[in-house]
């Protein structure tokens, strides 16, 4: 079902594709029953309430586009609606300060054991004594900053991310275990009984990720309870990618689920309304859609789903936007990959039924962003697409510039030789702000061996060529594709280090084969023996029932550790001015003799370990450990009173004195006296 878009690098989704306004739904084989029915208001007497349910703490503070693109078109076909954003809900749950001071203490809803060492923990302290720091004035959500302290809330709420194992499926008493319980106590807390309106037919569970699969059964559990006449319907690319018999487990068990929509899903999504609204309720009778039928699940086949050009504007809720600072837009430019060959891509495989690429014109595109611009006053933007076709980039680049739009914008983008220096050029000087690669290797053989578009030199060609025309780039790597060697990944490393100036940031992730791809039907192709690939390297996808064991002999684990290790080590290391910013406030250069400095308390986690100190920079994101005697030492001060040189010398010794300075500066722990050592300037 079209109830999932992607939106964060590395993250899979299916787009549901806003288009031209006003354009009939005129193709074949769209039409749920096979023939347009009349879309008139006297036909529809209730209404459709759109869920993006729990857990996506990338998405925090953004407005992911899967339930606005559904309300669009439901809308068009006069079908009143109303969307929300759970994850969101949950993010502010989260900042219960309840919950932060039990998180605080290392203590987690539904969890054993206590950690208080742990991230989760020291969000909940820091965030307890600077709730404030993740909002602004008006009372707007900073969530999604990508400097300063926002990422305390995705440290926050990593804990309770649940990525399914096939028993989660078949078995619905794993729904009230205690590892359940944060979302059982979330959803018990919304009043669903009140805020379903009483005209809701229908409930359309967007599930994009893996990890909102658990969340999602729970919410049609609760709102079964107090309205079963409600149709439940759960639709994303976690249910498009699941195999049959999985998905006929879970319907099979899960009861309070009345039906899944997958791949395209706008059309399945009418149709089943209409039936939930007219009393007939035959879903296995709608294409793309998976019920249970006469006691056994069905899985009906999907027809073509729409062009993205027959599709009208998203339905962005004013109210969801008005709570974030500086919204970011999404826009589907396509659906589908132009390229879509990458042998390790799950993304192709979503649009059974439809061709595997159904490209937005650039006519259509800029309707429905000056439609948003017009709407909503908003000027950022994100191209949703797998990967901006550079005959579109040109296109659109060339017409936001002849119309004078003053607009930032981001995409997705492959290595393609047709982005030269020219169209990287014109491509800034249209607004775009960044553009996420997924390089994955500068290996020629191993990009080869998966059907990558580029080999190593034109890698290295495209970086150079859009740092030189001002282009800002996100890399993702993958440092251990199939039958890559340990030589190979750290020559690798090599290439993109020596041209690190040229990229903002780098982003890490280990290779999972997964079922859906052309690895994961053919892995002896690839050099990979099917079998159990042990703790620790596996589901970082975030989808375990897509995952496909597996043991790739090219190295062995100790290598592949030591590679991944080193890699995220530079990128880390490298990190990029605005994930790492610290401000000129805090030192970083040894004081005068007589200047007078203290430790940056505001910005820091300050937690005792015996008789060491645990210190983590919020900012920089880092942890320093204090020694027992250090820790002594700087104990008059820890409540950040200005100190001077002579202080620590007094406090160390000369030698002493000198050495701690140094290292509290290298670690950005000290401030000038008159600074505030406050946060907040850095989210900016």
């Amino acid at each position: 079902m079209t109830l999932g878009t992607p939106g964060t690098p590395g993250t899979p989704g299916t787009p549901g594709t806003p288009g031209t306004p006003g354009t009939p739904d005129t193709e074949a084989g769209h039409a749920p029953h096979g023939g347009r029915e009349p879309d008139t208001a006297a036909r529809h007497t209730g209404s459709v309430v759109l869920a993006f349910p729990p857990l996506v703490e990338s998405s925090f503070g953004r407005y992911f586009p899967s339930t606005a693109v559904l309300a669009g078109f439901l809308q068009s076909r006069k079908v009143r609606t109303h969307q929300w954003d759970l994850n969101e809900e949950f993010a502010l749950h989260l900042l219960d300060p309840g919950h932060l001071a039990e998180a605080g203490a290392g203590r987690l809803v539904g969890l054993e054991g206590c950690y208080p060492e742990e991230m989760s923990a020291v969000a909940g302290r820091w965030l307890a004594r600077h709730h404030d720091a993740l909002f602004d004035e008006h009372g707007r959500h900073t969530f999604a900053a990508e400097s300063g302290p926002a990422f305390l809330l995705s440290a926050l709420a990593q804990p309770y991310l649940i990525d399914p194992e096939a028993e989660w499926l078949t078995d619905p008493s794993l729904l009230r275990s205690d590892r359940t319980l944060v979302y059982r106590a979330y959803y018990a807390s919304l009043g669903l009984a009140a805020r379903l309106p009483a005209d809701a037919r229908l409930l359309g569970v967007s599930v994009p990720m893996g990890p909102q699969l658990v969340p999602a059964l729970l919410l049609a559990e609760a709102v079964k309870r107090i309205r079963p006449e409600v149709r439940i319907v759960l639709g994303g690319p976690t249910l498009s990618l699941m195999n049959e018999d999985d998905l006929a487990g879970l319907l099979d068990v899960h009861r309070q689920v009345d039906a899944v929509v997958r791949f395209d899903g706008e059309a399945p999504l009418l149709a089943l309304y209409r039936q939930a609204d007219t009393g007939d309720w035959r879903p296995t009778e709608v294409a793309g859609v998976s019920a249970v039928a006469e006691g056994s699940p069905v899985h009906t086949p999907p027809t073509a789903g729409l062009h993205p050009n027959a599709l009208p504007p998203a339905a962005y809720d004013p109210a969801l936007m008005a709570r974030l600072v500086g919204p970011e837009m999404g826009i589907v430019q396509a659906r589908g990959c132009y390229w879509g060959k990458c042998d390790y891509c799950d993304f192709v495989e979503l649009y059974d039924g439809s061709p595997p690429y159904r490209g937005r014109s650039v006519q259509s595109f800029m309707a429905e962003l000056e439609h948003q611009v017009s709407t909503h006053g908003v000027r950022r933007f994100e191209l949703i697409t797998e990967s901006i076709p550079p005959a579109f980039a040109r296109r659109f680049a060339q017409a936001v510039i002849d119309r004078g739009l003053d607009i930032t914008w981001n995409s997705f983008a492959m290595v393609d030789r047709r982005f030269d220096a020219e169209l990287l050029q014109l491509m800034v000087r249209a607004g775009c702000e960044y553009l996420v690669i997924g390089m994955e290797t500068t290996n020629t053989r191993v990009l080869k061996l998966v059907h990558k578009s580029a080999d190593r030199e034109e890698n290295l060609r495209f970086i150079r060529e859009a740092h030189q025309a001002g282009m800002k780039l996100r890399i993702n790597l993958i440092p251990d594709l199939p039958s890559t060697t340990l030589e190979e990944a750290m020559e690798s490393l090599r290439d993109v280090a020596e041209l690190a100036d040229c990229i903002e940031s780098f982003t890490v992730f280990p290779f999972e084969a997964t079922r859906s791809s052309e690895v994961g039907r053919n892995p002896e192709r690839f050099g990979l023996v099917v079998g159990d690939d042990g703790p620790g390297l596996a589901n970082q996808a975030q989808y375990a029932l897509n995952h496909l064991g597996n043991i790739d002999p090219a190295m062995t684990r100790e290598e592949r550790t030591g590679v991944h290790r080193a890699y995220q080590d530079f990128a880390i290391g490298h990190g990029s001015s605005h994930m790492r910013r610290t401000g000129d406030e805090f030192l970083d250069r040894l004081p005068g003799e007589d200047e007078a400095f203290r430790l940056g308390v505001a910005s820091l986690d300050v937690l005792p370990r015996g008789d060491e100190l645990v210190v983590t920079h919020v900012l920089r994101r880092e942890r320093t450990v204090l020694p027992a005697a250090v820790a002594r030492g700087l104990a008059p001060w820890l409540d950040g009173t200005p100190l001077t040189r002579r202080d620590l010398t007094d406090a160390y010794g000369t030698a002493g004195g000198a050495t701690v300075l140094r290292q509290l500066v290298e670690a950005r722990l000290l401030t000038a006296v008159a600074a505030t050592g406050h946060p907040e300037p850095a989210l900016a």
